[in-house]
């Protein structure tokens, strides 16, 4: 745990959010949505049929392991902090799916960013169901592109055969082929290959509600997270090694938030403008705890494969954290379809068997 995010630093105590964000809606954004949604299905039926006939996910398709956990509101938070599941000190049960991030099955040694789905279970709400949900992708495309349209551009022109970079170029101008490719390779050459899910730094990406303020999140290391061991890299060695990790000991996440604070450098609407610590600093608000278990044990592998078939969605909401800008309205829409088409289970009321 980072001291100085708890308010002892006095450049985060001095932190004044601000409620004057909004979200932009285009006049076209609905049927942009829609047929955001289309491609992706269309994607999905050609691409992630499995042997039996049954589809796998739009995006997420591989997963590592499906585990249940517990998420700690912690104490002592800002007044400015305390909405909704973060309104006062206590333990949600909640389970927690580690996945690839493209739309199909890889072996882990091939570059691919790695998402974290946490839904939370037992929350009050008057929607139907009893879960938020916060979803987390490290080193996403989803950070580079502005929008929704510069996303499916992107995935898009990586499926036509030629090369990418001249796909994107057509797709979204020149310009903004170069600033997105230049963003991610230069994730991709700083920072190093995933030699471990529980050793990622996961970012929400597009921002939510927090009350009436509006966040970004993170979920990162704990500070005392053990480096990954040297085991052999086969195709499935992410999981192998959180396999290796937690039989010695529970996996613990800091859950941080950065709030809003002016449309310049924090801007609700386009997603490729990082908001910084110096503009906004880290808070911590939560951590998520995994407990020690054997993934090897039948029943957590059977329990593994429930929490796979749940639909992990942020629009699996209460108002206080409602998803906000265009890559999150686009997500209402696809998430949706894409998971009745593969036949999601229903939302769970308590933690699986």
């Amino acid at each position: 745990m980072r001291e100085t995010e708890l308010g002892a630093n006095p450049s985060v105590s001095r932190v004044s959010p601000s409620t004057a964000w909004s979200e932009k809606h285009t006049p076209d954004e609905e049927k942009l949505f829609e047929d955001f949604a289309n491609r992706v299905i269309a994607a999905q039926q050609k691409e992630n049929a499995r042997p039996d006939g049954t589809l796998m996910r739009g995006f997420h398709a591989k997963s590592h392991a499906g585990l249940v956990a517990e998420f700690k509101i912690l104490n002592g938070l800002p007044d400015y902090a305390r909405f909704g599941v973060f309104s006062e000190p206590r333990i949600f049960p909640a389970v927690v799916r580690f996945s690839n991030s493209l739309q199909r099955r890889q072996s882990d040694k091939r570059l691919d960013p790695r998402g974290m789905a946490i839904k939370l279970i037992g929350i009050p709400g008057d929607k139907g169901y009893v879960t938020q949900d916060f979803l987390a992708t490290s080193r996403s495309v989803i950070s580079t592109a502005r929008n929704t349209q510069q996303f499916m551009a992107f995935v898009e022109a990586g499926r036509k055969g030629g090369l990418l970079p001249v796909n994107l170029a057509r797709a979204v101008g020149t310009g903004e082929a170069v600033r997105m490719l230049y963003a991610i390779v230069r994730s991709l050459v700083l920072r190093r290959k995933v030699r471990s899910v529980a050793t990622e730094e996961y970012s929400g990406g597009a921002p939510i509600k927090l009350g009436p303020y509006a966040v970004v999140f993170t979920v990162r290391p704990s500070d005392g997270t053990k480096p990954p061991a040297r085991l052999r890299r086969t195709a499935n060695f992410l999981q192998e090694e959180l396999t290796d990790r937690l039989r010695k000991g529970d996996v613990i996440f800091d859950f941080v938030v950065q709030f809003y604070v002016d449309e310049e450098r924090t801007p609700i609407e386009d997603n490729s403008v990082l908001w910084k610590p110096e503009h906004t600093p880290f808070l911590t608000v939560a951590q998520l705890r995994i407990p020690s278990c054997n993934l090897d044990d039948p029943l957590i592998s059977a329990r593994s494969q429930v929490i796979d078939r749940y639909l992990f969605s942020p629009w699996h909401y209460i108002e206080e954290h409602r998803p906000l800008g265009n890559i999150n309205r686009a997500r209402l829409v696809t998430y949706q379809v894409s998971a009745t088409l593969r036949g999601h289970s229903p939302e769970p009321t308590s933690l699986p068997d």
